[in-house]
C-alpha cells in the first residue's frame, strides 16, 4: 500500500521559502486561522494530482511570473511577495510497503507526474476526493427564482475524476465530443446525413452522461439514508439531464475561451429533492431547494451527491487521499459528528470500510473542532500541525507539528515544569477517557463539564459491564440445558448419560471458562489496576497541578505519573 511520505511546498500561494510537511505516511490533521495556509496545502495538493492529466504548458502557468499585460501569467499561484528568480514548486513523496519512495515534482521546469511510463500520480488523482466549504456550497448556491444547476459542479469537481469503460477521463471525453461540429471548407457546420452522424454521436454522449449521473444518484441516496436517517425514508434526491448537448449548442464553440456563463446556461442537470411524508407514506418534491431546506439537509444532500461519485469511479489504486478543508464549517456541532463518524469510521462498520483506505488530510480554523477529532484519534496514525498567520502583516505562516499532550508532559517534565506536566498529564488521561468510554458522544463534546474522577469510575464501570457481557456471551448464551452445564463439577468424560457431542462442548466450554478466568486475572492487573492508580495519581499529582496547591510535585512522581499515563493509553486502546 502506497502513501504520502512527505509534502514540500515552496513559494506557492501563501507558502514562502520551503514548507516541508513530514507526514510518514500518516494521516493529517490541522488547525489554523483564516490566511495561515490550510487552504494553499488544500490547492497545492490538488494542483499536483491534476497535473497528471495536463499538458506541461497547462502546468507551468500556474509558476510563472505574473504580468498584467500577459494574459497567459494571470493564472499563475506563485506567491507575490518573492523574487522573481526564485524557485517555486510542489513536491510530493510517496512511500510504499516495501519503503521504497518515489517523488514526483511540478514547477515551472520540472514537471514528471504527468509522464506516460510512470501512472502513480495519475491513479491517485482518479481515487482521491478534495472537498471544502466551497465546494459543497456550490451544490445550492442559486438565488431563489433560480433552480439548482449542478452542471457547473459536474464540470469542476466530479466529471474530471470520473472514467469512462476505456479509462479516459470523463471530462476530457465531454470536450472532445462537444468542441465543435464538423464543418465544410468554408467554415459553415455541415448539414443532412453529416449533422445527422453527429447528431447520433451527440446523442449516445448524453445517454452516456445519464447513465453516469443515475449511478452517483443511486449510490448517494443509499448512503444518504442508511448513514444519515438509519434506513429510514426522510429525504431522497434525483439528478436530471434537462438541458442536454445538441448540434446547435455544440456548433456555437462551448469551450471557447469567454464561453463559460453560455454553457452553464446551456446544459442543465437539475436537482430534484423529495420529502418522505410519513401521515400519507407519499413522497413531495421540494421546490427551490436553496430556499426551504435548512443547511444540515443541503449538505447532507452535498455530501451524498460528492460520496456517490467516489464510489462511482472504478478503484484501480489503494493509493488515494480524501482532503477536507472547512467543509462542515456551516454546520453545528450536532450536525458533524456523525459526518466525521462515519469519515474516520469510529464503530468499524464494514458499511464505511470504504474509508479506512483513504489517507486522509482534514484542515479546520475551528479549534473545539479540532480538538474533538484530535481527541478521537491516535498520534500513532495521524501527524496534528498547528497553523498561523498574524492578520496585520504579510509574512509568511508559521507552522509547527502540534505535539499531543503526552509529548508536552515529556517536554514540561524535563524542562523542570512540572505543574505544566502535571496539567498535561490530566489532558492526556481525560481524552484517553473520552475516548475509552463513549467516542464522539461523549459529554465533552457537547460542552458538558464531567470532572476526571467521574470518568475514572466510569471507566471501572464500563469495564465491568464488558466483563458481564463477555461472560454471557461464552457461557449463558449456550444452547445446553443448565443440567448438562452442571455436569462441568463431574468427570463428565466418562458419563454414559451424555452424548459424544455434548461431551465435546462441555470441554470446549471448560477451556473457554478457563482462558476467560485467565483474561480477567490479566485484566485486573492491567486495565482495572492501571485506572486505580490513575485514581490515586488524580489525588496526588493531576489535580495539585491544576489548582492553587502548597503540595509540593515531584520529579520521580511525575516520571511515575507519565508511565501510568502511557500504559493507560496502551490498554485502553487495545
Amino acid at each position: 500500500m502506497r502513501k504520502i511520505s512527505q509534502i514540500k511546498i515552496k513559494n506557492f500561494k501563501a507558502f514562502q521559502q520551503e514548507q516541508v510537511f513530514d507526514l510518514k505516511g500518516k494521516h493529517v490533521l490541522a488547525y489554523g486561522n483564516n490566511g495561515s495556509g490550510k487552504s494553499s496545502l488544500f490547492w497545492a495538493l490538488y494542483t499536483l494530482t491534476q497535473s497528471s492529466i495536463k499538458r506541461d504548458e497547462e502546468i507551468q502557468k500556474y509558476f510563472k511570473n505574473f504580468r498584467e499585460s500577459d494574459r497567459a501569467t494571470h493564472q499563475s499561484l506563485r506567491n507575490v511577495f518573492i523574487d522573481e528568480d526564485e524557485d517555486s514548486f510542489i513536491e510530493l513523496t510517496t512511500v510504499n510497503e516495501h519503503s521504497r519512495t518515489e517523488t514526483f515534482t511540478i514547477s515551472h521546469d520540472t514537471i514528471n507526474t504527468n509522464r506516460a511510463d510512470n501512472s502513480i500520480i495519475q491513479e491517485l488523482n482518479q481515487a482521491s476526493d478534495f472537498i471544502n466549504y466551497k465546494l459543497l456550497h456550490n451544490f445550492y448556491s442559486a438565488t431563489h427564482k433560480q433552480e439548482v444547476n449542478l452542471w457547473p459542479v459536474f464540470e469542476r469537481d466530479i466529471f474530471p475524476f470520473l472514467m469512462d469503460d476505456a479509462n479516459r477521463v470523463m471530462l476530457d471525453k465531454i470536450r472532445e465530443r462537444t468542441k465543435d461540429v464538423e464543418r465544410y471548407r468554408s467554415g459553415q457546420p455541415v448539414r443532412g446525413r453529416k449533422a445527422e452522424a453527429v447528431e447520433l454521436e451527440l446523442a449516445a454522449l448524453n445517454t452516456e452522461i445519464e447513465s453516469l449521473l443515475s449511478q452517483i444518484q443511486t449510490n448517494a441516496n443509499e448512503f444518504i439514508k442508511k448513514h444519515f436517517f438509519a434506513n429510514k425514508d426522510v429525504i431522497r434526491f434525483s439528478l436530471q439531464f434537462n438541458k442536454r448537448f445538441s448540434f446547435e449548442k455544440v456548433q456555437n464553440r462551448l469551450w471557447q475561451q469567454g464561453k463559460q456563463a453560455e454553457r452553464y446556461n446551456s446544459l442543465l442537470i437539475k436537482l430534484i429533492v423529495e420529502i418522505f411524508q410519513e401521515d400519507s407514506g407519499d413522497w413531495k418534491q421540494v421546490h427551490r431547494v436553496q430556499s426551504f431546506l435548512n443547511e444540515a439537509q443541503l449538505t447532507r444532500i452535498a455530501i451524498g451527491i460528492r460520496i456517490g461519485a467516489l464510489r462511482t469511479r472504478v478503484q484501480t489504486t489503494d493509493f488515494k487521499i480524501l482532503v477536507l478543508d472547512d467543509m462542515l464549517i456551516s454546520l453545528d456541532m450536532s450536525n458533524r459528528m456523525p459526518i466525521v463518524k462515519m469519515i474516520l469510521n469510529l464503530d468499524n462498520n464494514p458499511d464505511l470500510s470504504f474509508f479506512d483506505s483513504f489517507q486522509k488530510i482534514i484542515l479546520t480554523h475551528d479549534k473545539g473542532f479540532y480538538e474533538l477529532i484530535k481527541r478521537q484519534t491516535s498520534s500513532h496514525q495521524w501527524e496534528y500541525y498547528n497553523f498561523h498567520a498574524k492578520e496585520d502583516e504579510n509574512s509568511p505562516p508559521i507552522i509547527k507539528r502540534d505535539r499531543t499532550s503526552l509529548e508536552k508532559a515529556q517536554a514540561f517534565l524535563a524542562d523542570g515544569e512540572y505543574d505544566a506536566c502535571g496539567n498535561e498529564l490530566r489532558k492526556e488521561t481525560e481524552a484517553l477517557l473520552d475516548k475509552y468510554l463513549k467516542g464522539l458522544n461523549s459529554a465533552a463534546d457537547t460542552g458538558e463539564f464531567e470532572p476526571l474522577a467521574n470518568k475514572l469510575n466510569h471507566a471501572l464501570q464500563q469495564i465491568s459491564e464488558t466483563n458481564r457481557k463477555d461472560f454471557e456471551k461464552l457461557f449463558v448464551n449456550k444452547k445446553l440445558p443448565v443440567e448438562v452445564i452442571r455436569k462441568l463439577q463431574t468427570d463428565y468424560s466418562k458419563d454414559t448419560s451424555l452424548e459424544p457431542n455434548q461431551k465435546g462442548q462441555l470441554t470446549a466450554i471448560k477451556k473457554e471458562l478457563i482462558a476467560y478466568l485467565v483474561k480477567q486475572y490479566e485484566l485486573k492487573e492491567n486495565k482495572t489496576k492501571l485506572i486505580e492508580d490513575m485514581q490515586d495519581t488524580l489525588k496526588r499529582i493531576m489535580n495539585p497541578a491544576s489548582h492553587s496547591s502548597m503540595v509540593p510535585l515531584y520529579q520521580s512522581e511525575l516520571k511515575a505519573a507519565l508511565a501510568g499515563v502511557k500504559r493507560l493509553k496502551k490498554h485502553l486502546n487495545s
